[in-house]
């Protein structure tokens, strides 16, 4: 029984030893002014990462031997019996520094996988080497094998990868309005003044388009207080963004409508409304600006020029936080269709224009 087993056991480290792919792994090339160092630790490293996925037979070149071409490199799998290549290089470009790698079929010395990386402090090489052995043995980008717990320094700072391209997003939040004078009266059917709310639960949804120091919000909201209050806000609000890390404070102004709506103390029944034009300015944070759902916190202040009820100018702060994702451009985290962003735009505008026609 006991030599069936071992039988069986040494079947099975046939098998699995034969089943993995022999690949000749080159010494990577330095160009520009890299160190020659980093090279020898990227390459060891990327050797036991290979070694580690138990699907490759790592081979090396002969001693002397220097591959860094696609044909030589095909050339030199043959011989050494591999069924695959792994060639690249470390180069240095002005302050920046890249890896890049090649997956060679030795038969058709045909490169079957191409991918390079910004290089990223020598303690992430770990991370990173173990990264490229995940892309080689799945066959799949680099930029897909990324995962929380392994993102290198470069994919982190600076948070927004292309700072002069827009992209769109769509934000959602809620806070509070808060009203803390005493001028939003109004009188009921026998002359009583009363007083309305001086706070009230809103809920926002806005449209952004950003850049790295840029973000500009398209906002649509709806506040609810008591006596059956429901207003509505349509802002346009400009920020500056300070940092390119992944919690960058911004700063801005904003101009816009609102639309007052309430009901006279019971019993009346008396629907009254009220309506002007609203001035803000305030700070917030943007949090996780590389992730795929990012934090929003602002407070504004706000001032309202309204009329109809002698109000004159309503101060108010108004207290926010959400998530938003990017949809459209080059950093969006997750695609949404453009007709849907536009859709979802376009439907503001129009409920924006409603609000200021019938005002």
């Amino acid at each position: 029984m006991n030599r069936l087993k071992v039988t069986v056991l040494v079947a099975l480290l046939v098998a699995l030893g034969s089943a993995q792919t022999r690949i000749l792994l080159c010494d990577f090339e330095a160009r520009g002014s890299i160190d020659t160092s980093l090279v020898r630790i990227s390459s060891q490293l990327l050797e036991d990462a290979l070694n580690a996925t138990y699907k490759y037979t790592v081979l090396r070149p002969g001693p002397g031997s220097r591959v860094y071409a696609v044909l030589p490199a095909a050339e030199a799998a043959r011989a050494a019996g591999a069924t695959q290549a792994l060639i690249g290089n470390l180069m240095q470009v002005g302050s920046k520094r890249y890896i890049s790698y090649q997956l060679v079929d030795a038969a058709s010395a045909a490169v079957t996988l191409a991918d390079r990386s910004e290089i990223p402090p020598v303690e992430e090489f770990p991370s990173l080497t173990e990264r490229i052995a995940k892309s080689i043995s799945e066959m799949k980008p680099f930029i897909s094998t990324v995962e929380p717990e392994n993102v290198t320094r470069p994919e982190v700072e600076p948070g927004i990868k292309n700072p002069k391209k827009p992209y769109s997003s769509i934000f959602l939040s809620a806070g509070y309005q808060f009203y803390p004078g005493k001028n939003r009266t109004a009188k009921d059917g026998a002359g009583v003044d009363y007083l309305l709310s001086k706070n009230l639960i809103n809920l926002n949804v806005a449209a952004s388009f950003e850049t790295r120091s840029l973000l500009t919000m398209l906002q649509l909201g709806f506040m609810r207080g008591w006596l059956e209050e429901k207003d509505l806000n349509f802002d346009l609000i400009v920020n500056r963004v300070f940092g390119n890390g992944d919690f960058a404070p911004f700063a801005g102004l904003g101009v816009g409508i609102t639309r007052y709506t309430w009901q006279d103390p019971p019993p009346s029944t008396t629907i009254q409304r009220d309506d002007g034009m609203t001035f803000s300015g305030g700070v917030g944070m943007l949090g996780l600006r590389t992730y795929y759902f990012r934090l929003l916190a602002s407070a504004y202040a706000t001032y309202t020029l309204s009329s109809a009820h002698g109000w004159g100018g309503v101060p108010g702060l108004r207290a926010n936080f959400g998530v938003t994702t990017p949809t459209l451009g080059p950093d969006a985290t997750m695609k949404m269709p453009p007709a849907l962003v536009g859709g979802i735009i376009g439907g503001m505008f129009l409920t924006g224009l409603i609000i200021a026609l019938t005002s």
